[in-house]
């Protein structure tokens, strides 16, 4: 019999909205695994906003168009890059 630890991360903020936005539970060697691959950064044992949203998104990826790990950080490096330009744009028109 196999059992398996799941580690349960969250957000720590006042609105129960963003809390249930950003909740996760994924196994700790799945974690070490993308900390290792430099897809997310844990320090003292904290994952940030920033790289807890990159793994939610690189998740969602993997399970619902059965794109692979390494697929799957580049797409989500591309598309924070989009979201970048859109902003840039986005201030040049307002100037």
């Amino acid at each position: 019999m196999i059992t398996m630890k799941l580690i349960r991360i969250h957000c720590h903020t006042e609105n129960r909205e963003q809390l249930a936005a950003c909740s996760l539970e994924i196994h700790p060697d799945l974690l070490a695994a993308y900390e290792e691959m430099g897809l997310i950064e844990i320090r003292q044992e904290q994952i940030y906003y920033e790289d807890l949203r990159r793994l939610k998104r690189i998740l969602r990826l993997k399970q619902n168009c059965g794109v692979n790990t390494v697929g799957a950080s580049i797409i989500v490096d591309l598309l924070d890059r989009i979201e970048e330009l859109q902003d840039e744009i986005e201030l040049l028109r307002r100037k």
